[in-house]
């Protein structure tokens, strides 16, 4: 595996984790940011650089300080061990690949993103778990049904009326 830092990474600009672009290369410090700001557990904030250093510890095995994570998650350090990436992986429940390939970064980060939405929107497991035991009709309806709900809310706050 070849690891991916700012050194080694061919960038364009802002990575395809910020912009959504494809095939524009992922800064390590922006994956890392990444991480911290939507990994996190839910009705919590986000880590800060002490918790996860001493998770890092406690789950791994692997002393990462919290300077070390700061050097790294602002770009500051470029080069960490891969125990140190495979630490930080393991503590934020990625797959090591995250920080050594691209496509895997943008699937994961795919994969995170939809963990938060789900996290912040308050739906519950068993809601989530209803709806996928639905067939196909019964899921377009509750869209459906969705979407007019949404439409009729922000009207609503519009000052409209349907």
């Amino acid at each position: 595996m070849k690891l991916m830092t700012s050194r080694t990474l061919p960038t364009k600009g802002k990575s395809a984790l910020v912009t959504g672009v494809p095939g524009e290369a992922v800064q390590l410090s922006e994956k890392i940011d990444s991480l911290f700001r939507t990994v996190y557990p839910a009705g919590g904030k986000p880590y800060s650089l002490q918790e996860a250093a001493e998770g890092i510890e406690a789950l791994t095995g692997e002393k990462v300080s919290h300077n070390t994570l700061w050097k790294l998650r602002t770009g500051k350090a470029e080069n960490p061990t891969k125990r140190v990436l495979e630490a930080i992986a393991k503590f934020f429940g990625v797959n090591p690949t995250y920080f050594f390939d691209d496509e895997s970064a943008e699937q994961i980060t795919k994969q995170i993103e939809l963990l938060a939405l789900l996290r912040e929107s308050g739906i519950q497991g068993a809601q989530l778990r209803s709806y996928c035991e639905l067939s196909k009709e019964g899921r377009d309806m509750v869209g459906e049904m969705i979407l007019r709900t949404a439409r009729i809310e922000r009207m609503g706050r519009e000052g409209k009326a349907e």
